[in-house]
């Protein structure tokens, strides 16, 4: 398939263009707000054309990744989708944002970048969750991030536009991972600390319940040892994954997703992760604001 590629940030030059030439699929366009950038950076990496008109986005291709930052992410996607075109959207959908709440109706060849979803050890722990139910999940992680003024990852710290903070950005992945393997939570309650000047979390602390189920979750940014842990108790037995994410660190964990979505597209079924699925977890991140801004109160993650 042909793609147009909307951002061209380090995740597009690490991950999806490999991704893409490795599975023999042909990146033609790139956009970014920047047309002189983003007709550079197509040189550079060899796509056919770069520039800032959307439009070209659609004209031409098969298929669109959007790796924007997120507050782009559903304008881009609704333009696919109104194009008849299948999208790929980086994670969060929205995050915090709240602008994914009408969209899990009608997005049947789009698909949210939950790659995690993919690893082996991730279908290695669904296999060992047959016939048994933890009681208690404990998830932690934590990895250095502190981008300066000029960082060009530095929206990130402005929940405006990346749609929260550690939340949104790494959390996300986990709380994902814990809706497919246990579903909606009853209730949650959540506290957000240590803000950037622009306001996004360093810090996340999370607690969410479900019958006969609790799980903590505590997300951060921050200087002590990186830690990417998840462990599972309950009737008398343990499971610890540590570290969680066991991708290689030569790995591209595009690749399994890039080629999921492509077999769905050429199947006609969902991707792994389908829009619906990523709105849920939009719920969580958006009702961990709500939360927070009640104390810690406990809140109903499902508005709709």
């Amino acid at each position: 398939m042909r793609w147009g590629v909307a951002g061209y940030g380090d995740i597009v030059a690490r991950r999806v263009l490999p991704a893409l030439r490795a599975l023999g699929e042909e990146p033609v366009f790139l956009w970014g707000r920047d047309a002189a950038r983003a007709a550079r950076a197509a040189r550079e990496w060899g796509v056919t054309a770069g520039g800032s008109d959307p439009r070209r986005l659609m004209a031409g291709t098969d298929a669109v990744y959007v790796a924007t930052p997120v507050v782009h992410h559903v304008p881009f996607a609704e333009r696919a989708v109104a194009a008849g075109l299948p999208v790929l959207i980086e994670k969060p959908l929205a995050g915090a944002l709240g602008a994914s709440a009408a969209l899990a109706d009608g997005w049947a060849g789009a698909g949210v970048a939950y790659y995690r979803r993919l690893s082996p050890v991730v279908a290695d722990l669904r296999r060992r969750l047959e016939g048994w139910r933890p009681e208690r999940v404990d998830v932690r992680f934590r990895c250095a991030f502190e981008p300066g003024p000029d960082h060009p990852m530095r929206w990130r710290t402005d929940p405006a536009v990346a749609g929260g903070g550690v939340l949104a950005d790494a959390g996300s992945h986990r709380i994902d991972l814990l809706l497919m393997l246990f579903g909606r939570p009853a209730e949650m309650r959540a506290r957000l600390g240590r803000p950037f000047p622009a306001g996004a979390e360093r810090v996340a602390d999370l607690a969410l319940e479900w019958p006969g189920l609790s799980a903590r979750c505590v997300f951060e940014w921050g200087e002590a040892a990186p830690v990417d842990r998840m462990a599972l108790h309950g009737g008398g037995r343990s499971l610890v994954l540590d570290p969680l994410d066991v991708y290689a660190p030569d790995a591209n964990p595009h690749l399994p997703l890039v080629a999921d979505f492509v077999a769905a597209v050429a199947a006609g079924r969902p991707p792994v992760c389908p829009v619906a699925d990523a709105a849920l977890v939009d719920d969580v991140i958006v009702a961990a604001g709500r939360s927070h801004a009640l104390g810690g109160t406990p809140v109903r993650p499902w508005p709709r």
